[in-house]
């Protein structure tokens, strides 16, 4: 019925249009309209101004894109992305780093401790505290700091929308 009343404004094939949106996903994040924009992501061992204004009003270390958490001040983890290494090392929202190798917590330790991994340096050792228990956890990640950034590519013209092609739908989504 959805595919009908489409066709009847403007025809197309809107079945393979919908399946590939709704039943499938590629890999990575959805990227097309920045690509087609004429920008292309990249990632930076230093946040933007933006992050780091983010981090100063929220009074939190954003590592969404290294080890996959965020963190309060005092070390309580305030996100932990699914499929992340934090993740996969068993970590979760509520849990507080206490230490870092063995020195207290602060952003500066959590951060040099992730440089420090990428430069050939030891796994990144925390010991975090969840209720009352204390364990340590070892995250293998040999990555760096890493925070997202739109460039532009020169290659490609700067558009404010995309020019209709036959694979896209014609209008603007």
């Amino acid at each position: 019925d959805i595919v009908r009343a489409l066709d009847d404004v403007q025809p197309y094939d809107w079945a393979g249009f919908l399946r590939t949106r709704l039943e499938s996903h590629g890999p990575g994040a959805p990227l097309d309209g920045i690509v087609r924009g004429g920008y292309t992501l990249v990632y930076r061992d230093t946040p933007s101004d933006y992050v780091r204004n983010l981090n100063t009003i929220r009074n939190v270390t954003t590592l969404a894109y290294s080890l996959g958490i965020t963190v309060t001040a005092d070390g309580r983890f305030s996100d932990v992305l699914w499929d992340s290494p934090a993740f996969e090392a068993g970590l979760v929202p509520g849990q507080q780093i206490t230490a870092i190798r063995g020195d207290a917590f602060t952003a500066t330790r959590i951060r040099d401790a992730i440089t420090d991994a990428h430069a050939g340096g030891k796994p990144i050792e925390l010991l975090v505290k969840s209720g009352d228990a204390f364990r340590t956890v070892t995250i293998d990640y040999r990555g760096g700091l890493r925070y997202p950034y739109l460039e532009r590519d020169r290659s490609k013209p700067a558009r404010a929308r995309s020019r209709r092609s036959h694979a896209s739908p014609p209008f603007h989504l």
